[in-house]
């Protein structure tokens, strides 16, 4: 007895030998059986349906998806980010702060990246990081002659690390500067306290 898709998980533990190929091949009997094509099979086939439409083997994820998005929007010269800069700051335009901010979705995506390791949700991660660019973009000060992608960093990788030790634990134990120290150092301050014993 062979195991079919419709029958049910009790009826597969009847059969506990595995499928060989030769079973999977159609006898000369069932090719014969076959219908022969449609008279307008020469006909051009209809068009393949698009990617989206499609259900792949594995399913696209919404990391997946984001990365693709943030791909989408180019990187930018100093000189563009700082018209959009000038623009956002002295006209209030908000297109030219969200360009600002798509431009350097890579920022959060690279920091994110470097706290993996510790457990929790890369899209929380991400997020967390983006939000951290949104306030670098009122903080910036073009006339430092820094990128804003470098200063956008800090600002991010800030958020991150305060996501982090807010969730660090299932109950918040509370998040004092002496603790903020630790969590930044920790491995210095492992270090340090395996010399002393």
């Amino acid at each position: 007895m062979l195991f079919s898709p419709l029958m049910s998980p009790r009826d597969k533990d009847l059969d506990e030998e595995p499928l060989e190929p030769e079973v999977l091949e159609p006898s000369e009997e069932e090719i014969s059986e076959i219908s022969p094509p449609p008279e307008d099979a020469h006909s051009p086939a209809p068009e393949a349906p698009h990617a989206a439409d499609t259900t792949s083997v594995a399913p696209i994820t919404a990391l997946q998806q984001y990365l693709a998005e943030v791909r989408r929007y180019p990187y930018l010269t100093k000189e563009e980010e700082l018209r959009l800069f000038h623009e956002y700051r002295n006209n209030g335009d908000r297109e030219a702060a969200v360009k600002l901010i798509m431009a350097n979705l890579r920022v959060s995506l690279s920091i994110a990246a470097e706290y993996l390791h510790t457990g929790a949700d890369h899209m929380d991660l991400i997020q967390e990081g983006n939000v951290g660019l949104m306030h670098a973009i009122k903080k910036f000060d073009p006339s430092k002659n820094v990128r804003f992608y470098a200063y956008a960093a800090w600002w991010s990788r800030a958020y991150i690390l305060r996501y982090l030790l807010n969730t660090y634990r299932l109950v918040k134990i509370g998040t004092t500067q002496d603790q903020r120290k630790l969590f930044y150092n920790l491995k210095k301050e492992k270090a340090k306290l395996e010399r002393e014993g």
